[in-house]
């Protein structure tokens, strides 16, 4: 089942304030020489912890409704990162309008996003989201480095975390609102609590969902 649309759970909800994350699934270990060895035991994943803000009771029962009818983790929504909705230097998104933007290739350490499409000198700045869909899937990255299109369009950006193996050369990036599939952590909601004709303190936290 695809990931709801941000127009059917994100763009509903009265966001306050949210804390955008990685979670890393690593082992560590120290050695008796002082070296540090570590080992990623899964892939890290995104995460977002949501605090919405005061609203109407009717309206915060409403949004308590729709997170309850995503039945646990079972369906997955897209979130954005309301910080970086869009790239730092086109902040509305104008500058990219009309242009279809693809991988050209990845890297061989799977951290280059290669791609093609931007208008010469576009400027993609560190911290800057890109959504890359392949095979009904999303691979949601981040650009670590600042880097420019040259005259044809190329842009390649290093970014975190690695890409999927499946990615390959043809699949769309988006830049406008790039979206991350996410679920609700269990027991992680928070309805708020309702005082007259008003509800506050409702929030939840989310991860992100590789495969929806």
């Amino acid at each position: 089942m695809a990931a709801l649309a941000l127009s059917e759970l994100f763009d509903l909800l009265p966001i306050a304030s949210v804390t955008w994350s990685i979670q890393r699934n690593d082992e560590f270990d120290m050695l008796g020489s002082g070296d540090v060895w570590q080992a990623e035991l899964a892939v890290p994943l995104w995460t977002a912890e949501i605090s919405l803000g005061t609203s109407r009771n009717d309206e915060a029962t409403e949004v308590a409704a729709l997170i309850r009818s995503l039945d646990g983790v079972r369906t997955a929504f897209l979130v954005c990162d309301p910080i970086r909705s869009y790239p730092l230097l086109d902040p509305q998104g104008v500058s990219i309008a009309g242009h279809a933007i693809t991988i050209r290739e990845i890297g061989a350490d799977r951290v280059t996003a290669r791609m093609t499409g931007f208008p010469p000198g576009y400027t993609l700045s560190r911290g800057d989201k890109l959504q890359i869909t392949y095979g009904g899937q999303i691979a949601f990255v981040e650009v670590s480095r600042t880097m420019a299109a040259d005259a044809e369009g190329h842009l390649d950006a290093p970014i975190f975390p690695r890409l999927p193996l499946a990615i390959a050369a043809g699949m769309a990036v988006t830049l406008a609102r790039p979206a991350c599939p996410m679920i609700i952590v269990p027991e992680s909601h928070n309805p708020g609590e309702a005082r007259r004709t008003t509800t506050s303190g409702a929030g939840f936290k989310t991860m992100q969902k590789r495969r929806t």
